[in-house]
């Protein structure tokens, strides 16, 4: 047989008998293990379609994420752009979260879509320290973002852990972005309150504070603590600026030469100064020209200014029976509070002295005003000119201790009912905050020459009544935190008060 031959019977009858031998026994071998095809089959297409439902997530995430951005871009305002930010949980599946910002050591919360859910607690405050920990609430799983600088973050609330490794640009853009908002705002809320304190307190200084103002509210300080009946101011040419209730019966007694100044102080009275007065008030008198005369740089002015106005201060308060260590009480209650919030050393030292000159505004006829059972339109309208006031007058030395914010919107209310300005929520710093807590609590627990004081737990009751409304919800928490602890702190110095009375 030829070699064609050979060949043509290979491929016409010997291959075609090893195909259908072999296809049999494929055939054979399927219908024994089908199903195992059949599985095999079916985890690879599962694999080809969760490979592809990943890529069309991420695909369908970043294009979320890119159109949120541009929504997030075109709010301008700090409140609309914190609650688009609380949105943003939705792109990456988390049911709730919650925006903070760094104060000090401390998150503070500033917005949660959690009030109303009570199967989730925002916590209010989160430090540094305890945020490496912090990973579950409830039954919530909890993940923390935070921007590139440190100062702002986000807590996602899921009921599963969240991959968002490859999400944490989207969320830095936008933390980054709310911080610019943030400053913003608070550059422009700045700006104008500045112009209106700049222009009240102009307005201020010619109306009731300018310099020979300045100087009869120190006159009239001196003539309360001596008792004397009259006095005049005069310059040193015997010309007089001004005079109080003095009468041709009434003996000129001393004559004081204010330091530093072209004035000397005439003293009046039916009897002879005493020696500790005239020491007394040559102190004084030394201390208050120099250092309104010469404040400068100088630490010692400063040091000399700030003992004048604790020494004011104490004045002040020993006018009214009602206000003896008021000052010392909102002293007291705002530092704790402060410690309470975690903030730094520094804020609490300003808080501190902050605390203690709040009311140092409340001169002249404010001290008369405040002694009345009740307050006409006219009288109110004088007490809520006492920020501005004690602002200007704490002014010079804001370069060293800047307490001017606290003196000047410690009355102002988280829902913008106080006074002087009507700032709200945010807008008001947050050294004035705590020292309205203070201050509000010392008001109402003091007696009154037309009512009694309120007990330490109808205080508290009321604080927590006032949440939202003249303090913010941090506030209140922290007070209630340590509330307990202050009521000891406040009994030990009203017991003191009432030894040395």
């Amino acid at each position: 047989m030829s070699v064609f031959e050979q060949s043509r019977y290979y491929f016409n009858e010997v291959l075609p008998q090893i195909i259908l031998s072999n296809v049999l026994e494929i055939n054979n071998f399927l219908s024994s293990f089908w199903f195992v095809f059949f599985f095999i089959s079916i985890i690879f297409f599962v694999l080809i379609l969760q490979l592809f439902r990943k890529k069309l997530y991420i695909k369908d995430t970043h294009q979320s994420f890119d159109e949120f951005l541009h929504e997030l871009c075109d709010k301008v305002q700090k409140k609309d752009v914190e609650e688009k930010l609380l949105e943003c949980s939705q792109l990456v599946k988390a049911k709730y979260s919650a925006l903070y910002e760094l104060r000090g050591e401390t998150y503070i919360l500033i917005e949660s879509n959690t009030a109303n859910h009570t199967d989730v607690n925002a916590p209010l405050r989160v430090g540094r320290k305890t945020l490496q920990t912090f990973k579950k609430s409830g039954n919530y799983r909890v993940t923390s973002i935070v921007n590139n600088s440190k100062d702002k973050m986000l807590l996602l609330f899921s009921t599963q852990k969240l991959n968002i490794e490859a999400e944490y640009g989207h969320f830095d853009i936008m933390l980054s972005y709310y911080e610019q908002i943030s400053n913003k705002f608070m550059i422009e809320g700045v700006e104008e309150q500045s112009d209106i304190g700049k222009n009240t307190s102009i307005s201020l200084m010619k109306l009731q504070m300018d310099k020979n103002q300045f100087f009869k509210f120190f006159v009239a300080l001196v003539i309360k603590i001596t008792k004397a009946q009259g006095a005049k101011l005069v310059t040193k040419d015997n010309q007089i600026v001004f005079e109080y209730a003095t009468s041709k019966d009434i003996s000129l007694q001393k004559v004081f030469y204010i330091r530093n100044t072209p004035y000397k102080l005439e003293f009046y009275d039916t009897k002879i100064l005493s020696s500790e007065n005239v020491a007394q008030v040559g102190a004084f008198l030394d201390m208050a020209g120099s250092s309104l005369m010469n404040i400068d740089q100088n630490s010692e002015m400063i040091q000399n200014y700030l003992s004048f106005l604790k020494f004011t201060n104490e004045a002040i308060e020993l006018e009214n029976k009602y206000y003896k260590n008021h000052s010392f009480i909102v002293q007291t209650i705002s530092v704790e509070l402060a410690k309470s919030l975690f903030l730094s050393e520094n804020e609490i030292d300003t808080i501190s002295l902050g605390a203690y000159l709040h009311d140092i505004g409340m001169i002249g006829d404010l001290l008369a005003v405040i002694n009345k059972d009740t307050c006409e339109e006219k009288d109110m309208n004088l007490i809520k000119e006492h920020p501005l006031i004690g602002s200007i007058i704490v002014e010079p030395i804001c370069h060293v201790y800047p307490i001017e914010n606290i003196v000047k919107y410690h009355h102002e209310r988280f829902d913008g009912r106080g006074y002087p300005f009507g700032l709200k929520e945010s807008q008001i710093p947050l050294e004035a905050q705590v020292v309205s807590v203070g201050e509000f609590y010392a008001g109402i627990t003091s007696d009154r020459s037309y009512k009694q004081g309120k007990t330490h737990e109808e205080a508290v009751v009321e604080i927590r009544n006032l949440r939202e409304k003249m303090f913010s919800g941090v506030m209140v928490d922290a007070f209630l935190d340590i509330e307990q602890s202050l009521k000891t702190k406040i009994d030990k110095i009203k017991m003191k008060k009432d030894e040395l009375a």
